[in-house]
């Protein structure tokens, strides 16, 4: 048997440059993922530290607030105590023809409504999502961080006025007020309305003040 170098040149020195090809390619792939898993790897490990410390800031978080209530509920008496003393002594001052003893007989804020807060509305019973009619003494809803004159005439509109009103929906409440609020609607969540709703609700300004920043209309 002789050897043919044309045979070789056509059949098998093709054949031996694909499979160094091959080879190559098999090799460099291999490496590219293993580098790829190992970047892999690193990123994993970033993420649970993230998620390690996004716990721990939460943690925090609730902690801070479970901190800060009682104390906020103590200034938010000694306002209200505050208030009711500013009350007296100024209806003491005025001169009156009634007895001593009627002008004596203030009557005091109640003790979720500090002088210098919202007025809290504690209705008897849930409130419906919407109220047919603007009632007599609506909330100034433009104190809730987030609701301009805008958002809070759209919310006049369908109906809603109170505090108290928003802090008591349910989620499928939430959704259905959302969805009658056109350009405005994902804000409820997004803007923790029922969350500051229910804090001003309850008077709980100082507490409000801790978490959402000086109370006040929005600008």
């Amino acid at each position: 048997m002789t050897f043919d170098l044309n045979l070789f040149l056509i059949y098998a020195l093709p054949g031996f440059l694909i499979g160094l090809l091959l080879g190559y390619l098999l090799f460099n792939g291999s490496r590219a993922r293993a580098t790829l898993r190992e970047k892999l790897g690193e990123r994993e490990a970033a993420l649970r530290v993230a998620e390690e410390r996004q716990q721990t800031l939460e943690q925090d978080v609730a902690m801070a607030r479970d901190q800060v209530k009682p104390l906020a509920d103590e200034v938010d008496k000694l306002r209200a105590e505050t208030s009711r003393l500013k009350a007296r002594a100024t209806k003491t001052a005025e001169p009156s023809s009634e007895p001593v003893a009627a002008a004596a007989a203030v009557p005091a804020p109640p003790p979720s409504a500090p002088a210098d807060g919202p007025r809290a509305f504690q209705p008897d019973g849930k409130l419906p999502t919407f109220l047919p009619e603007r009632p007599a003494e609506p909330d100034d809803l433009s104190l809730l961080k987030g609701v301009g004159p805008k958002l809070e005439q759209t919310f006049h509109d369908v109906g809603v006025w109170y505090f108290a009103q928003i802090a008591g929906w349910t989620d499928e409440e939430l959704a259905e007020v959302d969805a009658k609020l056109g350009n405005f609607k994902g804000r409820i969540a997004r803007d923790k309305l029922r969350e500051q709703a229910e804090l001003l609700a309850a008077g709980r300004v100082t507490e409000y003040e801790a978490r959402f920043g000086k109370l006040g209309p929005a600008k």
